[in-house]
């Protein structure tokens, strides 16, 4: 008796649940700085022995051992991957997100910089492996039999009764942040009620809309018009309708650009030249706040041309990959315009292969066009992209036929590595090896870069008779990302302590040659979704029945922003605060836009309650539209 209870403690099966539970103990520390065994306990091991209790019962003897060391493999890896996610993004990512998982060596440098050493100990058992293997003294039972009746039968019955009453319990409780949810109902069983969910479900839902409201485009649009308070304008009525009519439309994506750096001086040098010598004669929004979801910079192009909220939780281009979008393309396109976009990376890379023909762009030109030369980080740098393109858009003016060119920039990708012999801006000695300096020369090449296309532009003719507008994808400053010094430096740039409030404006600006010659800055609130409908007020576009959840920042002042993913749903901005929940309203926080400050959320349920309705509404109206 005494040896088969040895024995048993050398199995197969106790090791490796034994190893697993180690790790599942591990990585809700560093997710959650959670080391309460008892939560571990009830809400991982379950899940474990739900695993290794199969493998146990099914396995062919011969295969055991592989098995289990595939077993360990599989979860050990989606431990670490969780783990790497989160230390960038502060969300837990769902099975959705995971499954991209084949795109990760196209960022690969950004990758490695995240990665901390101690996330290899996920790996460490692997090691002893190897090293028992080589010396021929692995102790373990490898050929040892459990009883299947009276242990493994037991085990697999209790384990999945325990899941089963976890899910249950945890199946209608409304956690808006991921990673307290994943804390609260356990890594296993989030990724579970996520997929139950779908990629934004467990949250509270608008009333839903039947299918004939849905594709009654006039009433969903006073629908969205009545949640956001604001009263619609006709056409002839609009400041500056028209203005820009029969003009092209160059819109360019500057890859994590973020507002602080224009304007920004270091030692009396501008980071951004260029660019504020542009803004002195455009239209500038300084208070625009992304507005992405877990497509990042995809989900950026989805917003500039629809107006839609993004999926959330998994990217747009992936989960709405068979639609077909309303969007500025195809408005265009009803004008005479041609229309394409620009991207020199893998046009599969975030399913962009599905999301430009839903988007319905004539034409896109990616890596296969743009070649191999110049490579910076992720490929081809912008300056070859501009220089390429350019041609294009010389061949349709010499055609006389109007353009949408997207440009779709992608150099000042993290980990913001410019080449020597590409640095435009000779930084201080105290910035050099930061983070915050490697981002400021990035910020730096774009102006350059956008200032020699202008230029461009200008020889080529094209520029009194084009609108020219830029804007940031999404932040490029995250404090996960940050050095030991990069936190004083930011201090000493801004002015104050560097807060999300920073970290999510991006800036909008919009050039249209003797229409905007005059200037004008304004920092009235606004969000990506607000772009489209501004470009088409200028352009003469009519939305009176298109669906669009932005507004012309031209015409309405007042304005109600929305984010999820990068914020818990139902976050927001407002004219007053930004304001962000936890598990729900009641335990969220609100801060002032202009100082941070910290002020009671209470008077602001309304505005979270408007949010989580126009999420619902998007949501549904996405999924109602036909496909491609």
């Amino acid at each position: 008796m005494r040896q088969n209870k040895a024995s048993f403690f050398g199995t197969l099966f106790f090791t490796f649940t034994v190893s697993l539970l180690l790790k599942a103990i591990f990585v809700r520390y560093l997710l959650f700085d959670d080391i309460n065994m008892f939560d571990t306990i009830y809400l991982e091991l379950s899940y474990i022995l739900l695993f290794t209790g199969l493998l146990e019962y099914i396995a062919n003897p011969k295969w055991k051992f592989t098995a289990y060391v595939s077993l360990n493999l599989l979860l050990s890896t989606l431990f670490f991957g969780i783990t790497v996610y989160h230390s960038y993004f502060g969300n837990i990512p769902t099975y959705y997100a995971l499954m991209q998982a084949g795109q990760v060596g196209a960022v690969k440098d950004s990758v490695n910089q995240l990665i901390q050493p101690e996330y290899f100990i996920f790996y460490g058992d692997f090691l002893i492996l190897i090293i028992l293997w080589f010396v021929r003294r692995i102790p373990l039972y490898t050929n040892m039999k459990l009883s299947r009746k009276k242990l493994v039968a037991p085990i697999l019955g209790i384990s999945f009764a325990v899941c089963v009453t976890n899910i249950f319990l945890h199946k209608n409780e409304i956690i808006t942040d991921s990673a307290l949810s994943a804390q609260a109902k356990g890594i296993f069983n989030f990724e579970v009620l996520q997929a139950y969910y779908g990629p934004n479900g467990g949250l509270p839902q608008a009333a839903a809309f039947s299918e004939s409201e849905l594709q009654n485009k006039n009433t969903i649009q006073d629908k969205i018009n009545e949640i956001k308070g604001i009263k619609e304008i006709p056409d002839k009525e609009r400041d500056y309708f028209g203005e820009a009519k029969g003009r092209n439309l160059i819109l360019i994506q500057f890859e994590s650009m973020q507002d602080f750096p224009i304007g920004l001086k270091i030692d009396g040098k501008e980071v951004t030249p260029n660019m504020n010598k542009l803004i002195n004669k455009s239209f500038y929004f300084n208070n625009l706040y992304q507005q992405t979801g877990a497509g990042n910079t995809s989900d950026a192009e989805f917003i500039a041309n629809t107006s839609y909220y993004p999926a959330g939780m998994v990217a747009t281009s992936t989960f709405f990959e068979s639609k077909a979008f309303p969007s500025m393309p195809k408005l265009l396109q009803k004008e005479g315009y041609e229309t394409f976009t620009l991207h020199a990376d893998k046009v599969e890379f975030w399913n962009r292969v599905e999301l430009y023909p839903s988007l319905g762009f004539n034409k896109y030109y990616e890596l296969d066009f743009f070649g191999k030369e110049d490579l910076i980080g992720l490929g081809p740098s912008d300056e070859v992209m501009f220089n390429k393109g350019m041609p294009l858009l010389t061949e349709l003016k010499e055609k006389n036929k109007p353009f949408y060119a997207h440009f779709i920039s992608m150099t000042s990708h993290h980990p913001y590595e410019i080449p020597p012999e590409k640095d435009v801006f000779e930084l201080p000695e105290k910035y050099k090896g930061s983070i915050v300096g490697k981002y400021i020369q990035a910020i730096s090449y774009n102006d350059m870069v956008l200032g020699n296309f202008i230029e461009q532009l200008k020889v080529e003719g094209l520029w009194e008779n084009s609108v020219l507008a830029f804007y940031g994808d999404h932040m490029g400053m995250h404090h996960t990302m940050f050095k030991e010094n990069d936190p004083a430096l930011l201090k000493e740039l801004l002015g104050h302590e560097y807060t999300k409030i920073d970290r999510f404006n991006v800036p909008f600006v919009v050039t249209a040659p003797g229409i905007t010659d005059k200037g004008k800055t304004s920092d009235q609130l606004a969000g990506q979704l607000d772009m489209m409908p501004t470009l088409a007020n200028l352009l003469g576009i009519s939305l009176n029945n298109y669906v669009h959840f932005g507004q012309d920042l031209l015409n309405h002042k007042e304005n109600l922003i929305g984010m999820r993913y990068y914020m818990p749903a139902g976050s927001f901005f407002n004219e007053e605060v930004v304001f962000q929940p936890e598990k729900s309203f009641d335990d969220g926080e609100a801060l002032i836009l202009e100082t941070a400050k910290k002020v009671p959320h209470a008077p602001y349920k309304e505005d979270y309650d408007r949010i989580l309705k126009l999420l619902s509404l998007s949501d549904q109206y996405l999924k109602s539209l036909p496909d491609k």
